[in-house]
């Protein structure tokens, strides 16, 4: 934890102690030769020690134990205290009742008597909202459920009895065994917890990696879930989806997303996506156009498919609006085809007056495949019928899960998902996939992508024998625009025949199909490779093979965090950097044995060198 002034820390330190029951004494300060001003302590239990023979008074009982718990802590660069080490374990008995603690001042250190210290009340205040009111707020078990159903813009985060004190101990166990993990809490002015925000380092990594394409999941917070949770979501090298980082959120209001995406860029060092996936929602339009103005904000496809039964299925000739509708979204290659076939739908079935229509029909260039071919989506465009965003803890999570049950099972699905992601590198790395074709495309991609990116752009390969009859339809300079016709399986088992239009220039070295496969899925299309290879093009242009799907990418790739670029005053910088840096070396470090032991002995000679410096200042 950090405090941003001494007394901050030493109160907090004085609450949590009345709290277990001991006394606190100050055992060590340090203090700057010249200006005197103090820049390291260590606090311990008033048992701790033992007294000097010559100061034991006979006549009162010996009360010291060498009790071994304590707190370091020391001013750092960003001009905070810092706790550097921590023991809770007590060796006596702790007591209900704990008297006032001994304060020890030292020099140049001025404290306010209790309580008009402003800073000691507001350092009271955020001890007793995060530990002291293990009660949930207040609320029982079902009041806090109706609190969350009938409120939606609650001030004060609705929890059962214990979950604060869960949040808590999650948070701390997190930040002591989770190198680099970063927390942040919100409280609204009475001191109660209103939003929470978290992140564990190897997110933190990844995203610097795979924070090009970013889902936005609030479904567990819009759908009235037990817990409020929302999450950020990212797709890595193997298609997989990666956790960018989790929060509790009091209400759906444009303030509390604000607040979370803030924290949220604060510390990722400022990362801002290319594209954001939400659900339709006015509140995060508005969060998203305040803190990621640059970013193209876009709506999850499958998310509002998936509304189309709830919101449709009143109507009469349901069956045949919902066949219309996934006509125009799905089967429409061009602007004008999309807004012919949706015209045709509304008029047919006169639906002209239905409110979720009508909106979703002025929303539709935010969400409509045929407006967003120029924004990129690593594969979470779910741009084809029946694909769709699965949520990151889709299996750990239901309408009824308790907090503490979460928390408690949190760090077992982030587990299970790292050993995925290091068993796909593993096997990516060390076995060739199986060729089906002769194809010079195939095999080039084979040599780079991870197996799981590859095999997807292997069926694209195979489907080129489904496609013929390429023709120049039109040539506009050294841009040639080609026709090529596909046999396209449709409902029933039955191919239909489709034409689909590809812009090829060859001094550009570029190739553009109307399907958009690339941008969606980050692949070229089987109606791009068909014109590739009716120009004689035997391999894929650069451009279009992605870095983010090479199998050696997070060996090869230094996320835009360069070292010159960090701050030498912020260490919260420094800190990031060093990890992003170590992190590297963990991923090579598990492919073998010997992987292992040359990255464990680098580690050890780093730290020795940095021993070094430490005595040499000394």
């Amino acid at each position: 934890m950090e405090f941003e002034s001494y007394d901050d820390a030493y109160n907090y330190y004085i609450c949590y102690a009345k709290e277990v029951g001991f006394r606190v004494r100050v055992k060590n300060s340090w203090f700057k030769r010249n200006s005197r001003e103090k820049y390291g302590a260590v606090l311990c239990c008033s048992s701790q020690g033992f007294k000097r023979i010559k100061d034991v008074n006979h006549l009162r009982k010996e009360t010291r134990t060498g009790c071994p718990a304590m707190i370091r802590m020391r001013l750092v660069e960003s001009q905070r205290w810092r706790v550097l080490e921590v023991m809770l374990e007590h060796n006596h008995m702790l007591g209900a009742k704990v008297h006032k603690s001994v304060k020890k001042m030292g020099t140049g250190t001025k404290r306010k008597s209790l309580p008009s210290s402003d800073a000691e009340g507001q350092t009271i205040k955020l001890y007793r909202a995060l530990v002291i009111d293990a009660g949930g707020n207040g609320n029982s078990n079902s009041s806090a459920r109706e609190d969350r159903a009938f409120s939606e813009f609650s001030n004060k985060l609705n929890l059962r009895r214990g979950d604060t004190q869960a949040i808590y101990n999650f948070l701390c166990r997190m930040q002591l065994t989770n190198p680099n993990f970063f927390y942040l809490m919100d409280f609204s002015d009475e001191g109660h917890l209103r939003n929470a925000f978290w992140v564990d380092a190897r997110s933190r990594a990844a995203c610097g990696y795979f924070g090009d394409v970013i889902y936005f999941d609030n479904s567990y917070l819009s759908n009235k879930f037990e817990i409020p949770l929302v999450t950020f979501v990212g797709i890595n090298h193997h298609g997989q989806s990666v956790l960018l980082g989790c929060g509790l959120l009091s209400s759906e209001t444009t303030e509390s997303y604000i607040w979370l995406f803030r924290t949220w860029v604060k510390c990722m060092s400022g990362c801002s996506p290319q594209t954001i996936i939400t659900d339709r929602c006015k509140a995060l339009q508005s969060a998203i156009v305040e803190v990621f103005p640059r970013s193209h904000h876009c709506f999850g496809l499958s998310l509002i498919m998936k509304k189309v039964p709830e919101k449709l299925g009143g109507l009469h000739n349901y069956d045949a609006i919902r066949k219309s509708l996934i006509k125009a979204v799905y089967e429409t290659l061009k602007v004008i085809e999309f807004e012919a076939a949706w015209g045709f739908m509304i008029q047919r079935f006169g639906v002209s007056d239905h409110e979720w229509l009508r909106s979703l029909y002025e929303d539709r260039v935010r969400w409509a495949p045929v407006y967003l071919k120029d924004k990129f989506f690593a594969g979470m465009s779910a741009a084809h019928p029946g694909e769709s965003i699965s949520p990151f803890f889709d299996r750990y999570v239901h309408k009824q899960t308790p907090l503490k049950e979460f928390l408690d099972k949190y760090e077992l699905a982030l587990h299970k998902k790292h050993k995925e992601e290091s068993f796909a590198d593993i096997e990516s790395r060390s076995s060739s996939p199986l060729l089906k074709t002769r194809c010079s495309f195939e095999f080039q991609l084979s040599r780079l992508y991870t197996r799981e990116m590859f095999m997807k752009f292997q069926l694209e390969v195979e489907e080129v024998y489904s496609c013929f009859g390429t023709t120049q339809l039109h040539v506009d300079g050294s841009i040639i625009i080609f026709l090529v016709k596909e046999r396209v399986l449709v409902e029933g088992n039955r191919r239909e025949i489709r034409d689909f239009e590809v812009l090829y220039s060859r001094t550009a070295g570029e190739v553009r199909c109307i399907c958009n496969c690339f941008n969606f899925y980050g692949y070229l299309c089987r109606h791009a490779l068909c014109v590739l290879n009716f120009n004689g093009v035997e391999e894929i242009p650069h451009k279009y093979i992605l870095s983010r799907w090479k199998k050696d990418y997070k060996r090869l790739y230094v996320p835009d965090h360069s070292t010159s670029s960090v701050d030498d005053t912020d260490c919260s910088q420094w800190s990031n950097q060093l990890f992003r840096s170590a992190l590297q070396v963990v991923e090579e470090g598990i492919l073998s044995l010997d992987h292992y032991n040359v990255a464990l002995q680098s580690l050890e000679e780093s730290l020795s060198k940095v021993h070094d410096v430490e005595q040499r200042q000394e």
